[in-house]
């Protein structure tokens, strides 16, 4: 998912002054959150895989990803109308998948999908998970207007996009403050650098997503090197291949506990 960083490096160079935006007064309220891409179908092992994310919300602050069928689909999925049923009696934060492709969506075909989850799976999810961000900066109108759409249909809509790399600050600037991956990747935390912009951010505005991380130490020392570079949402696997977003991580409690424990140690973060 990540785009080449060479049509942003010019909003790096420049003052937010300049660029006539404003990304707001850093917060530092919020909790640290794992964003889950829950991409395992509830049946079966994935069924489990939900039970246990269900049960570790109250544990944690969690954010899943709910994703049908690249999408919601075309038709209502009963097995994922069950899970979403029982998923929001709990603690745990469900958005809807919808993909950008980079811009080479329509708009209203954007809109449609957000529009689809409401009709299908009403008052499901809170928000919206847009994936396959553009980064340059002649895509934010764009952006911005399928953002809009979802804050109109969805009241309160937590709005979070994945461009999977380090962005146009403008993105970060659309009304209703979105959360922005800015990292996803398997190479290891140790190679994101946050911009240079990132310090006027608040923690709850950055995502870091990490797959094929193998052993619970080397997640645990991801957790604490995003949070140095002031990532709010979260999420470190030892998945991997084509989709390693299919199943939880053998270090799945682990994980939960970590988070936990450093929202007691920094309460009201």
């Amino acid at each position: 998912m990540a785009r080449s960083l060479q049509r942003c490096v010019w909003v790096l160079g420049l003052g937010l002054a300049a660029l006539g935006i404003s990304l707001g007064a850093p917060l530092e309220t919020a909790p640290v959150r794992l964003l889950v891409p829950a991409y395992f179908y509830p049946a079966g092992e994935g069924l489990k895989a939900w039970d246990r994310l269900i049960a570790a919300a109250d544990k944690a602050p969690i954010v899943a990803v709910v994703d049908p069928d690249n999408g919601p689909g075309k038709q209502v999925d009963e097995n994922y109308r069950a899970v979403l049923e029982r998923a929001r009696r709990s603690q745990l934060t469900l958005i809807g998948y919808v993909t950008l492709a980079y811009a080479k969506r329509p708009a209203d075909a954007v809109k449609a999908d957000v529009d689809r989850w409401l009709a299908l799976y009403p008052g499901k999810v809170d928000g919206i998970f847009f994936d396959e961000q553009p980064s340059g900066p002649e895509h934010v109108p764009f952006v911005a207007e399928c953002f809009a759409h979802a804050r109109r249909r969805i009241k309160g809509a937590r709005i979070v996009s994945n461009p999977g790399t380090v962005c146009a600050a403008e993105y970060l600037a659309v009304p209703g403050r979105p959360t922005v991956c800015l990292f996803e990747a398997k190479t290891g935390v140790d190679a994101y650098q946050p911009p240079s912009w990132g310090a006027k951010l608040g923690a709850e505005q950055v995502a870091v997503l990490l797959y094929d991380v193998p052993k619970a130490e080397g997640m645990k020392r991801s957790l604490q090197e995003m949070l140095r570079k002031r990532a709010g949402y979260v999420y470190v696997t030892d998945d991997s291949g084509a989709n390693p977003w299919d199943r939880l991580p053998s270090y799945w409690d682990e994980e939960v506990a970590a988070v936990a424990e450093t929202n007691r140690r920094t309460p009201g973060r």
